[in-house]
């Protein structure tokens, strides 16, 4: 099993992008991480029983301030997905020669073990990506302990989709299908598309001038006149499908 579970987008001001998010989706943060190693602050919204997180830079030395520079202002940060094994992800990231930039050991977090992986972005293209095995599989321990308490889905009920750019979207497709052990196709105006067991992930065509990113994120409307709307979010579409 592997599932799209999170998606973090990174900002130079998380206030803005809380305010927005609240106002256009109408769902709740629902935790926010102590100081920590990664030396960001953030929030994490729930989306039904799947994440989107904001997160800001706390120090000029931070990954997601470097991220930031490089790409010129805020965007998509990073992609975590759920897996049901995680040494058989694993095995499959070290056949693949991917390195591992930071390995959660298995532990405790809000009442629900938690173990994962971050992969260098260098060697998965897209984006910062994350392998995430959860005890029990329906908790999530980056969401805190009363997420379930929080949920709001009058305007959209969970993510189901991600949007990835690159000027080889072929090459990205490829890599990541053979990341996640998920067949990739494509269509006639050249969009790639990998189904994972919950959420689809597409791969476009840049423009030539930057490097890869995660350009959009599709959300499930609860409403089908909602359907179509785009809200942009931490330089970062927000898709209602």
């Amino acid at each position: 099993m592997i599932r799209l579970r999170q998606v973090a987008l990174c900002t130079d001001d998380i206030w803005r992008e809380e305010r927005a998010i609240a106002a256009a989706l109408a769902v709740a943060g629902v935790h926010r991480d102590p100081p920590n190693v990664f030396e960001m602050r953030n929030v994490v919204f729930a989306v039904g029983d799947t994440f989107l997180e904001v997160l800001q830079p706390t120090s000029d030395a931070a990954p997601s301030a470097r991220f930031l520079a490089k790409r010129g202002g805020p965007g998509g940060y990073m992609l975590i997905m759920q897996v049901d094994d995680l040494a058989v992800a694993r095995s499959r990231v070290e056949a693949l020669g991917i390195r591992i930039v930071y390995d959660e050991p298995p532990a405790r977090h809000h009442g629900v073990e938690a173990e994962a992986i971050h992969l260098h972005p260098a060697d998965t293209g897209g984006c910062i990506m994350s392998l995430d095995r959860m005890d029990p599989d329906d908790g999530w321990a980056w969401a805190g302990r009363a997420w379930q308490g929080h949920v709001h889905t009058d305007v959209v009920e969970r993510i189901v989709g991600v949007e990835l750019c690159s000027d080889d979207p072929e090459a990205l497709a490829v890599g990541f299908s053979g990341l996640v052990d998920k067949p990739c196709s494509v269509d006639a105006a050249g969009t790639w598309s990998i189904e994972l067991d919950e959420g689809t992930v597409r791969v476009v065509a840049g423009s030539g001038a930057g490097p890869d990113r995660l350009s959009a994120v599709e959300m499930r409307a609860r409403d089908r006149a909602d359907v179509g709307a785009v809200h942009v979010i931490s330089g970062t579409e927000i898709r209602l499908v």
